[in-house]
């Protein structure tokens, strides 16, 4: 039967006691966690959760309440207990990694077995065994500021285990790496609770990172909101038969992590009773969009993937659904070019002399395909209020409520005289067009402005790369030059 490593009696943290200030972190807070487990503490900023983190590690003592980690009251130990138990019982794993930049990855690894006494010989090889373990020995004899930021964190993971805890602690800790980098740490951790049986607490805001724990503790102003058990990870801790089911209601969760339960459930039926996918079937939908928009996919593999079985990898949709669902984003993405066009010349007129800044031909091609797309039969007078209409919106002259407004005004008074159904969608549509076209000249814009550092980049390298060649050949020409000149001289 699993035996409880961590438990807190109504523990109780504030800050600034008494001040004008005064903030309760945690309030009351009991919780239990198992030997081996994999428990996230999870919650947006300001929650409590790095405040119960630090009350377990034994550094932030609760104003009120208990702490037993293995059954001892930590904050009963006297300081040189405390500090025994911090070496020997906790690894700790920081978000801005804490290595020592002066010393090399090795060094810093090996540290903590400074303290505990541990030979030279024997607390460099016990380093290189856990570098090695983590695919970053080529490293050992480089400073961490020569590293890559999840090469630093793998280094910060090493040196927490290199005392062999059995509670490893984690702040955070991929907020500062790339999603890639991030993967690859979170992977580790779960390997380390998989292969080491270490017990590991996480601290997180990302959604992304729940399905890793067996259970995730969701705080909320200082309190345990709720303890919510992963059904797809078997469980440490002994559970009544059927009580951990796997329902949508647990996807929809993470990806609306904040959402009470009560909202999620809410989510599910609005998504039952307007869309026409799973939110499974949604979640691969975004990525294989993701991958359209950034030119990884053409159209018609964007649209065979929507049709394969989501077993292979892909979308699941009907035929039919997904061909009309490929032609409605292409044409989406096709108008908001347009968009893109429109600003750009926009742009250029207002660094003009004109007073004239409109572009009444973007503007036609945008009315036209907007009268086209939504089957809204208009008089010539309408039509011209309307392309006015989405003139002034597009370049950002009008905001989407007035840009409404515009819409439902009578002819007469230069509006387009549309019902509030109509409105709403040709609103909607516009409104797509531009937060997407907007989006893809930022992406442009980021995209060149990366190029022109980049190459920056290389003339400073190749700069670099002149001069040291000069040098070099100046170092070799040297004797030459020596013994020429003391030739010369004996000579004279």
């Amino acid at each position: 039967m699993a035996k409880a490593i961590i438990r807190t009696e109504e523990v109780a943290v504030t800050y600034n006691l008494g001040k004008s200030n005064e903030f309760k972190a945690l309030r009351n807070m009991s919780v239990e966690i198992m030997s081996r487990e994999y428990i996230i503490f999870f919650g947006p900023s300001g929650c409590g959760k790095s405040t119960l983190l630090y009350s377990i590690f034994g550094v932030l003592p609760p104003a009120a309440g208990k702490v037993y980690v293995k059954g001892d009251s930590i904050y009963d130990y006297d300081p040189m207990e405390l500090v025994e138990f911090q070496r020997h019982t906790m690894g700790i794993m920081y978000q801005q990694f804490n290595l020592i930049p002066s010393i090399s990855v090795m060094d810093n690894v090996a540290l903590p077995l400074i303290f505990a006494g541990m030979p030279e010989s024997r607390r460099e090889r016990k380093a290189m065994q856990l570098l090695d373990r983590f695919g970053i020995a080529h490293v050992a004899t480089k400073l961490p500021t020569n590293l890559s930021g999840g090469q630093q964190q793998r280094v910060s993971v090493a040196r927490s285990l290199v005392t062999d805890p059995e509670i490893l602690i984690a702040d955070e800790p991929v907020g500062n790496l790339d999603h890639i980098s991030a993967k690859a740490v979170m992977d580790t951790l779960d390997q380390i609770n998989e292969r080491d049986r270490k017990t590991i607490l996480l601290v997180t805001h990302d959604a992304k990172h729940l399905p890793y724990a067996h259970r995730v503790f969701y705080l909320k102003e200082g309190r345990m909101d709720r303890i919510v058990a992963n059904p797809e990870k078997k469980q440490v801790l002994k559970m009544k038969p059927g009580s951990a089911i796997v329902t949508e209601l647990e996807q929809v969760q993470r990806i609306y992590p904040y959402d009470t339960p009560e909202e999620v459930r809410v989510k599910s039926l609005v998504n039952y009773l307007t869309q026409n996918m799973s939110f499974d079937q949604i979640v691969k939908f975004e990525k294989v969009i993701e991958f359209y928009i950034q030119g990884r996919l053409s159209p018609q593999a964007f649209t065979d993937m929507l049709k394969k079985g989501q077993k292979e990898g892909g979308v699941g949709l009907r035929p039919e659904y997904a061909e009309n669902i490929s032609d409605k984003l292409q044409k989406l993405m096709t108008r908001a070019q347009d968009i893109i066009r429109f600003r750009k010349e926009h742009n250029e007129r207002s660094g003009s002399e004109t007073t004239d800044l409109s572009n009444h031909d973007t503007a036609d091609l945008l009315a036209g395909h907007l009268v086209l797309e939504h089957g809204t039969e208009l008089t010539p007078t309408q039509f011209k209020n309307l392309r006015d209409s989405v003139d002034v919106r597009v370049a950002a002259f009008v905001d989407k409520a007035e840009f409404k407004r515009q819409l439902q005004l009578p002819v007469d008074q230069g509006g387009v005289e549309l019902d509030v159904y109509q409105t709403h969608d040709l609103v909607r549509y516009i409104e797509k067009l531009i937060a997407q076209g907007i989006a893809e000249m930022k992406v442009q814009e980021k995209r060149a402005h990366d190029v022109k550092i980049m190459k920056a980049e290389e003339e400073v390298e190749a700069r670099k790369e002149h001069e040291r060649l000069e040098q070099m050949v100046a170092e070799e020409a040297k004797p030459w030059y020596q013994k020429m000149f003391k030739k010369k001289k004996k000579e004279e």
